[in-house]
């Protein structure tokens, strides 16, 4: 039987009215936020692959590339490569900007600007803890797993066609952003889900080969650099380690190299609460901080000017390596002097929610 969430209230009514304003445009816009990844772009293939069967003329835009690991699944995509661009050259011509797993101008660079200005209409499609843009329709789940299981959704209220193409991108979104279905955001839903995604044509153990088996040398080498900087606190709760811009230069990697560094610190045992630093060229320092639950962290990555999940947030400053560090650790150490702040005062509370390492996580 294929698995029908409840969609009601809210959800149904957000549904209605995205489908009318697809249903009046003819040139639809996709966007994401920066370093796209594979939640982001497995979104954008399953969304534009069935906008172009109804005959809709779409096109991608990102405000920095899709990285290697990722570029397999804009071929499910269904439309031209030439279709996906990036960078903040003119956009093409649009009636529609549909936003997916972003709902902040901020989390897209000068790209969000642009799509700011445009005086077209927006819907948003995201599962982060914000709120949509002004002047958008948005449905933004902060229960659902990824940007993926919100789409599925809206497939599925609309009476969509989901093919293997979809459901493949739909999957490796889902498959990425729970970890490997091991990441707190995975519920009993998200499996079902899952579950359809591979009776409707999706090949789990080709896609967890792609998105996890598939490491190059210089990034692993930069891990290693990572791991061999590693520190703790607070007697083996807080973790935390950073990366500069030398490492990446000698490792010949990019920033977005860096995503999955914390997972490998919340796997420690006692580790409640994970930071990394990365030193970016020119844009400051990238704060990626997780939680198993308590404290939460998301509140914390506001304070700062970012935002996120209670198990997964972000920020970044504009201040040195060094700067960022001395300022910041003195508030992750407060988190965990909190009363209840421990992972084991949060289960069953934050049971919903999820730490995955999407790296989308309220950082600018």
């Amino acid at each position: 039987m294929p698995v029908t969430p409840q969609i009601t209230g809210g959800m149904a009514a957000f549904c209605a009215r995205a489908r009318e304003a697809i249903d009046a445009a003819e040139r639809i816009l996709l966007a994401g936020h920066i370093f796209p990844e594979a939640d982001s772009v497995g979104s954008q293939a399953a969304l534009a692959r069935h906008l172009a069967a109804r005959g809709k003329r779409v096109a991608v835009r990102n405000p920095t590339p899709v990285q290697e690991p990722y570029r397999f699944l804009q071929a499910l995509g269904g439309i031209p490569d030439a279709a996906w661009s990036h960078g903040t050259q003119p956009l093409p011509a649009h009636d529609l900007i549909v936003l997916l797993d972003v709902s902040d101008w901020d989390y897209m660079g000068a790209l969000g600007g642009l799509l700011q200005a445009s005086g077209v209409p927006k819907i948003v499609f995201d599962h982060h803890q914000s709120s949509p843009p002004a002047g958008t329709i948005g449905l933004i789940d902060p229960h659902a797993s990824a940007t993926g299981e919100v789409l599925y959704r809206y497939f599925l209220a609309t009476g969509a066609r989901i093919d293997s193409a979809m459901a493949a991108a739909l999957y490796a979104s889902i498959l990425f952003d729970t970890g490997g279905f091991r990441f707190r955001c995975t519920r009993d839903e998200t499996l079902l889900i899952a579950a359809e995604l591979i009776r409707r044509g999706a090949r789990h153990r080709e896609l967890a080969a792609e998105l996890f088996e598939n490491q190059s040398w210089p990034r692993i080498e930069l891990l290693t650099a990572a791991l061999q900087r590693l520190s703790d606190e607070s007697d083996g709760r807080l973790a935390w380690t950073y990366v500069t811009r030398e490492m990446f230069a000698e490792t010949r990697t990019t920033a977005v190299d860096a995503d999955g560094i914390t997972d490998h610190l919340m796997a420690i045992r006692g580790v409640e609460l994970a930071a990394l630093f990365r030193e970016l060229e020119g844009r400051g320092v990238k704060v990626t901080l997780r939680s198993k639950g308590k404290p939460a962290v998301g509140p914390l990555a506001e304070a700062w000017g970012g935002g996120g999940r209670p198990t997964a947030a972000g920020f970044t400053l504009r201040t040195t390596l060094k700067g960022a560090i001395a300022d910041v650790l003195p508030s992750l150490r407060e988190l965990l002097t909190a009363p209840g702040a421990t992972a084991a005062a949060a289960a069953g509370s934050e049971a919903g929610l999820g730490a995955g390492e999407g790296e989308q996580d309220g950082t600018g």
